[in-house]
C-alpha cells in the first residue's frame, strides 16, 4: 500500500509540473493571452482547494478503495480529454476538473497509508513527499523530449493519461482495509476547530506559501533581474527541486538521531540563512547554489508538519489531510499572486524579503510553540 501511495503523489504531482513547461506552446497553439494563460493557474489551485479537502475528508467516511480508484480514473480520463480537446474553454474546464478530481489521489492515498502505518508516520510521510517532489523535477524533462522530437504539448497529458490508467490497474490489485465498524467519528468541526489543528493549519499555510512564491517567481527573476539566459533560468528551478528531493530523503536518518521539531528548526535555520544571501549577494552562481540549500533546508517542514497534524487525530488522518492540504492549496493560491503583486510594485529581489520575513516569523512560531498534546480519547487506528 505504501507504494501506491506513493506512486499516486508521483503521478498527481507530475501531472502539475507539466502544465507550466507547456505554457508557452500552448499560448502558441490556442492563441490566448498571457492572462488567459494565467487563468489556468488559478483553476488548478481552486480545484485542488476543493478535491483534496473533500477526499481527504471522504476518506474517512466512504468506501475507500472506490473513492481511490475513481479519483485516479478520472483523473487519467481527464488527461486524456485535455491531449485532444480542440479550444480554450473547453481546456481550462479540462485544467479544473483534473485538479478536482486529481488533487484528492494524494490525500487519499496519504490517509489509507498513514490509517494502516500509524507508527511509521514521519517515515512514509517523507518519502511520500519526496515521489512527489520526484514528479515535480520529472515534468519538465517529459516535456522537454517530447519536444526534441517535435511533439505537440498535448502528447505530455496523453501519455500521463497512459501512466494514470497503469497506476489505476496496480490500484485495483492492491487489497485495502476497509474501514472498522467500531471506528469512532469525531465531528468535523471538532476537528477543524482543535488548537493543534489550528496551529498546524497556520504553519503549513505560510510554509508552503512561502516557498510557492519564492519557486514560482525564480525563473522570472533570473531572466529580468539578473539577465540570465532563459535555459539557465528555466533551470534553477529544478536545481530547488533537487534540493527539496536531497532534503527529504534525509529525514529518515536525521529521525534517528533528532526529533522532528529539531529537525524541523533546522530547516527553517538552513532556510532563512540561505533566501537572505540570495537576495543579497551579487553573483549568480552563488545564487544558483543557494537555491538548492534553500530548498534542502524547507525540505522536511511540510511532511513533519503534516505528521504532528495527523498524530492529533490518528484514527482519521483523512480528515485531517483534508484540512492540512486546503491550507496548502490555500497557499498555492495567495502567495505567488502576493509575491507578483509586490514584484510588480518593487521588483522582484525586494518581494523576496517578503519570503524571508514569512520564514523568519515561521521560525519564532516554531521555537516559541510547545509539542502537541495528543487527546487522550484519540481513537487509535488498527
Amino acid at each position: 500500500m505504501p507504494a501506491l501511495a506513493f506512486a499516486t503523489n508521483f503521478l498527481w504531482v507530475m501531472v502539475i509540473g507539466l502544465l507550466g513547461p507547456n505554457l508557452p506552446a500552448m499560448v502558441t497553439d490556442l492563441g490566448i493571452s498571457y492572462a488567459q494563460a494565467g487563468f489556468f493557474f488559478t483553476l488548478l489551485s481552486l480545484g485542488s482547494l476543493v478535491g483534496t479537502s473533500v477526499g481527504g475528508i471522504g476518506s474517512d467516511f466512504l468506501p475507500r478503495k472506490l473513492l481511490y480508484g475513481s479519483c485516479v480514473l478520472l483523473l487519467s480520463i481527464g488527461l486524456l480529454v485535455m491531449g485532444i480537446a480542440p479550444g480554450y474553454l473547453l481546456i481550462a474546464s479540462c485544467v479544473f476538473f483534473l485538479s478536482l478530481f486529481g488533487s484528492p489521489i494524494g490525500a487519499i492515498g496519504q490517509s489509507i497509508m498513514l490509517g494502516m502505518f500509524p507508527t511509521k508516520r514521519e517515515k512514509y510521510l517523507s518519502l511520500f513527499t519526496l515521489f512527489g517532489a520526484t514528479g515535480s523535477l520529472l515534468a519538465p524533462i517529459f516535456v522537454s523530449v517530447n519536444f526534441i522530437f517535435s511533439l505537440s504539448w498535448r502528447w505530455a497529458f496523453i501519455e500521463a493519461a497512459c501512466v494514470g490508467f497503469l497506476v489505476l490497474g496496480a490500484l485495483l490489485t492492491v487489497k485495502i482495509p476497509p474501514l472498522a465498524a467500531n471506528h469512532q467519528k469525531i465531528g468535523l468541526a471538532e476537528i477543524a476547530g482543535h488548537r493543534g489543528i489550528v496551529v498546524v493549519a497556520i504553519l503549513i499555510f505560510f510554509s508552503t506559501g512561502s516557498d510557492f512564491g519564492f519557486s514560482y517567481w525564480l525563473a522570472e527573476y533570473f531572466k529580468t533581474e539578473l539577465h540570465a539566459s532563459l535555459r539557465l533560468s528555466s533551470s534553477v528551478v529544478g536545481v530547488y527541486l533537487i534540493g527539496i528531493i536531497l532534503g527529504r530523503s534525509l529525514i529518515g536518518v536525521f529521525l534517528r538521531r533528532m526529533s522532528p521539531r529539531a529537525i524541523t528548526i533546522m530547516g527553517l535555520c538552513i532556510s532563512l540563512g540561505s533566501i537572505i544571501p540570495f537576495i543579497l549577494v551579487p553573483s549568480i552562481p552563488v545564487k544558483v547554489a543557494l537555491c538548492f540549500l534553500y530548498g534542502f533546508g524547507t525540505a522536511p517542514v511540510f511532511p513533519l508538519l503534516v505528521a504532528r497534524g495527523t498524530k492529533l487525530f490518528p484514527a482519521q488522518p483523512g480528515a485531517v489531510t483534508g484540512i492540512l492540504y486546503g491550507c496548502l492549496s490555500l497557499g498555492g493560491m495567495v502567495f505567488p499572486f502576493l509575491v507578483g503583486v509586490l514584484a510588480g510594485n518593487f521588483g522582484i529581489a525586494s518581494s523576496y524579503f517578503f519570503c524571508a520575513l514569512v520564514v523568519a516569523g515561521l521560525l519564532i512560531a516554531v521555537l516559541l510553540g510547545k509539542a502537541p498534546r495528543i487527546r487522550a480519547d484519540a481513537p487509535v487506528s488498527a
